[in-house]
This record gives C-alpha cells, sequence and structure tokens, in this order.
C-alpha cells in the first residue's frame, strides 16, 4: 500500500503479473482527487472501467479474475474537470491462487443462494404500478410504517417511468389509508409553489407551474398525472385536510427572486434598489462558470459580491419582522425571510471548493429546510419525501457526503423510513453525459435521451432482488427476521445502481455505488425491467 499525488489531468500505470485463475483483490482510495480506473489484459484489451459515483473521495473497487496469464495494466486517471491537485493510496488487498479462488467461489456462490431464498421467503409481492383504488397488496405497509411519521421514497434514476408511477401510487395509499397529508421533494423551494397552489385549487395553471419548478427531471407526464390527482383528492376537503406540495431544495430561486423584487419595491423602495442586482441574477450560470478556467476568476467575484448582498438580505428581513403589525403581514414577512434564507443557502453550498463540500452543505441545507416545514405544521402530520436514493439513504458507504437521510435519522430517528428503489434492467432518460460540456444536473445543453442498460451484474444488489425471479415487490429490512449470511450480507458492501441526472452509454459498468444496504435503507422497491420517463413538451432539447 502506498499513497501518491496525482497533478491536473494526468494519468499513473502500474503493473502485475497474474497467473490464470488467480484473483486479484484491490482498492484505490481517492483522497480529494477524482479518479477512475482503467484495467488493460495481456492481449491489450480493456477489461474494466471503473469510476463509482463518489467525487474525489471513497474507493474505486478492483475485483479481477485473471482469464489470462501475463501482465496487467492498472491505469489510473483524473478527471477531465478535476484539474487541481490531491492523493489515492493504492492497495493490494490479496492475490488468491487458481484454487483458493475456486473456493471463493463456491462459497460466495453458497452465499448468495441464502439470501435469495430469504428475500424470496420475505418479500411483498406489488401487482402494479400503476394508481387506483385497489391497495390490497400494500397493506402489509401498515404494519411496517406504525410508528412511521416521515417515509423517503427513492429512486436509482431520475428518469424512471415505473418508479414515478409506483410513487404516484404509494402517496395515494399514503393519503387514503395511513393519514400522511404533506409530499415534499428535491426540488427547489420557491419553484414548488406555484405547484402547490395548483394543487390547493388556487390557480388553474397546473402545466405553467410545472414548468416554472425548473426541474427537467420531474417536468414528466407521470409526475403531471400526481399532481392532477393531488388537486382532484383536495378539491372536496376542508383546508386542514388537504395535502400540500412543497419543495426543500435549495436550487432555482428564480421565483423567489421575483417575489422578494415585488415585495421590497411594495414595502422597502429604498432597499429594493440596493438588492435589485441579486434579485435580477440567474445564479445557476455563474456556478457552472466556477468550472470553468477561463470563467471561474470572474464568476468568484461576482459570487462573492452576491454573496454578501444575499446575507445582508436576510439580516435587513431578519431585523425587520419584530416590527411587522398584524398577522397577514407577518406570515408574508415570514415568507420573504425564508426566501431570502435559501437564497443564502444556495450561493452558499455551492460557491465553495469540491464537489463533495457543495454535496455536504447541499444536503444539510435540504434537511435543515425539511425540519423547518415540519416545524410549521401541527404536530402528528405526516410527511412524504421525494429524492434520488442517494440524499433519502441514511448514510453513505465510505462517506462521502453526510445525506438529508442521515440528517432526517438524526432528527426523528426510527419515524424516519428510507425506501430505495431498484432495478434489475431496462430504461430510463438522462442527460447526455458530455465532458467537453460543463453543466449541473439541471442544466439542459445535452440532449435528453433514452437508455438502456443490461442486466445488473451477478453479486450486486439489485441482481440478488432479481435472483428471486418476482417482477415487483417490496421487501422491508426492519420486521423480517434474519439469519447469520443474511446479515452479513445487509451490512457489507455490495455494488448498487446509482444513475443521476446525465449518463452515456459507456458508464454503464462504472453507475453501481458500494452501499450497505441494511444501513443505507429500512426498504427496497424492486422493478425487474423498466422504461423510460415520458417528458412533457415543454421540456428542451429531447430525442425521442
Amino acid at each position: 500500500m502506498f499513497t501518491r499525488e496525482l497533478v491536473g489531468v494526468s494519468t499513473h500505470s502500474y503493473k502485475i503479473e497474474l497467473k490464470y485463475g488467480e484473483f486479484l483483490n484491490a482498492s484505490v482510495n481517492q483522497k480529494g482527487k477524482d479518479v477512475s480506473v482503467r484495467i488493460v489484459a495481456p492481449d491489450s484489451s480493456t477489461i474494466a472501467e471503473i469510476d463509482s459515483p463518489n467525487g474525489d473521495n471513497g474507493e474505486e473497487p478492483i475485483r479481477l479474475e485473471a482469464k489470462l496469464s501475463g501482465t496487467y495494466f492498472i491505469h489510473i486517471n483524473s478527471s477531465r474537470t478535476d484539474t487541481r491537485a490531491g492523493q489515492y493510496e493504492i492497495k493490494i488487498n490479496e492475490i488468491l491462487s487458481p484454487e483458493d479462488n475456486s473456493r471463493r467461489l463456491a462459497e460466495v456462490n453458497r452465499k448468495q443462494q441464502a439470501v435469495v431464498k430469504w428475500i424470496k421467503a420475505n418479500l411483498i409481492p406489488v401487482k402494479t404500478v400503476e394508481s387506483g383504488k385497489d391497495f390490497s397488496d400494500l397493506q402489509p405497509f401498515k404494519k411496517i410504517l406504525k410508528d412511521v411519521h416521515y417515509i423517503g421514497l427513492g429512486e436509482a434514476t431520475h428518469g424512471t417511468s415505473e418508479f414515478f408511477q409506483f410513487k404516484n401510487r404509494m402517496l395515494q395509499f399514503l393519503v387514503k389509508e395511513m393519514g400522511f397529508r404533506v409530499f415534499t421533494i428535491e426540488a427547489g423551494y420557491s419553484s414548488c409553489q406555484q405547484i402547490n397552489d395548483y394543487v390547493l385549487g388556487r390557480t388553474e395553471k397546473g402545466k405553467e407551474a410545472l414548468d416554472s419548478m425548473g426541474y427537467w427531471l420531474w417536468n414528466t407526464e407521470e409526475i403531471w398525472a400526481m399532481i392532477d390527482w393531488m388537486r382532484a383528492y383536495n378539491r372536496t376537503l376542508p383546508a386542514e385536510n388537504k395535502i400540500r406540495f412543497i419543495g426543500f431544495d435549495i436550487q432555482n430561486n428564480l421565483p423567489g427572486q421575483a417575489k422578494l423584487i415585488e415585495y421590497l419595491n411594495r414595502t422597502a423602495p429604498k432597499e429594493a434598489e440596493k438588492y435589485e442586482e441579486l434579485l435580477r441574477t440567474n445564479l445557476g450560470p455563474l456556478f457552472e462558470h466556477l468550472m470553468d478556467n477561463n470563467k471561474k476568476t470572474d464568476a468568484a467575484a461576482k459570487l462573492e459580491n452576491l454573496r454578501r448582498s444575499a446575507n445582508d438580505l436576510y439580516v435587513f428581513l431578519d431585523l425587520r419582522s419584530a416590527g411587522v403589525e398584524g398577522k397577514e403581514k407577518r406570515d408574508e414577512h415570514a415568507e420573504m425571510r425564508e426566501l431570502a434564507r435559501v437564497m443564502v443557502q444556495h450561493i452558499d453550498a455551492y460557491f465553495t471548493n469540491g464537489l463533495q463540500a457543495v454535496t455536504n452543505l447541499r444536503d444539510l441545507y435540504m434537511a435543515d429546510n425539511f425540519r423547518r416545514i415540519v416545524s410549521r405544521e401541527p404536530a402528528g402530520t405526516k410527511f412524504v419525501i421525494w429524492a434520488h436514493n442517494g440524499h433519502l439513504a441514511t448514510t453513505t458507504t465510505g462517506g462521502y457526503f453526510t445525506t438529508i437521510g442521515h440528517h432526517l435519522r438524526r432528527f426523528y430517528g426510527q419515524s424516519y423510513y428510507a425506501l430505495g428503489f431498484s432495478f434489475n434492467k431496462g430504461g430510463f432518460q438522462a442527460r447526455l453525459a458530455d465532458p467537453a460540456i460543463i453543466q449541473r444536473t439541471l442544466g439542459t445543453r445535452t440532449p435528453l435521451k433514452a437508455f438502456t442498460v443490461s442486466e445488473a451484474p451477478i453479486g450486486s444488489i439489485d441482481w440478488h432482488l432479481a435472483q428471486t425471479k418476482q417482477n415487483m415487490f417490496i421487501i422491508d429490512f426492519r420486521l423480517s427476521p434474519k439469519n447469520v449470511v443474511v446479515n452479513e450480507w445487509l451490512y457489507n458492501v455490495h455494488p448498487m445502481r446509482y444513475i443521476g441526472g446525465s449518463y452515456a452509454a459507456h458508464q454503464e459498468g462504472n453507475k453501481f455505488n458500494p452501499t450497505v444496504v441494511g444501513k443505507e435503507f429500512d426498504g427496497l422497491f424492486f422493478i425487474d425491467t423498466t422504461k423510460r420517463a415520458r417528458p412533457r413538451q415543454s421540456v428542451v432539447n429531447v430525442v425521442q
């Protein structure tokens, strides 16, 4: 084991001699430098490309069974977008002889079959992802969620139709049969307010409201159907029983900035002039410029000025709070202060060095926003939380970043239930990953297109679930009885699909996150085969 520094965009190469049938167990531990690993066989063919979605910290595992005798090369490449100097540690954990490897494979197979047997014995079959009146297959969930007030509904991709449909069905079940009343989502706090107005019947412009969210990920026909159902469900209910739609993310604050401009012009014209530049600036492009060597210096200077301005605006509104008279005016002022606070969070999180630091702060602030949403609701209110698996997990293997799910478990203990989502094969949509184009997940400069992945690789969490040969089910990790082998599987690291907002076909083997499934999730929803979510016509740069 040794540690080396990697500077800029460069490659370090290593070679190792292996005999046919030997097994290499090694790892590359990133320490402030995002790297990928390419393994080349003696015949010069590339046999593996490893780039886990863990940013610039965490392990890139190397598991290699030699199919040829000879010299194997391990190339460690820095990310093309990470030009900083950083370190990595490379370590050989073990090299097994062909005989020892054969015994290892037999033992691995025995344990895998035992885990599959346990899953089959304890799974809850799901009849359909489509919403409707029949929830008979979901009734066992009432026992599982008996003491749960906060349920996270995850997703292994941001663009799977069946995930979105099943979350709609789960929402309807939770609302109708278990009394859940507040739906929250990994989307901008201010940009979801128009959707909430539509759900509550305050406006007729529902589709425009969904567009105003600014998240192409959620701008799909499946989610539009869910929002329309929420509005229909609320139509005959008294205000206190209506379900609400609230975002807790810190991004896309343009709708909130427009409200702040109008409010300041009406109540404090001099301050409106002072903060006009801040409130009329679209921050998204500036954060992208921070990743561009030709633009980052000017972008950083401007963001520093905007950061000070946002902090000043929040302090101004906070100090003015005590002098606002009348409940209606106090409520409006409190909402303006909240919009300014989320702007401060946005700048503070994204004006930070390193993807890990950005993600840490983003998830911390999302958790804080959720907690504030909870504090404004009556005691005992039940909440649904919609986000990617990577955010809802109660911890992240390798400590890459501290998730919102970690904070929710810290805030609410076992009253928070994290339901991850998994699939075996099929389609989804994502923005085409292009290293020549620097953009955040919300960017639209690369096309939104359909992708297909083959069956999950042997040994992955998704593969274990698929071996049950059941099309759809939920497996609960809290109440189901376990044995020694199952506990070993639940509480050791295995790969699990992890696909975000961008993707390229050659990345299929890399889009697996090292996961301790029993530690990160309380249960999983699994579907064998999926298809692409259906983007609405208003989404730009779509390839059908």
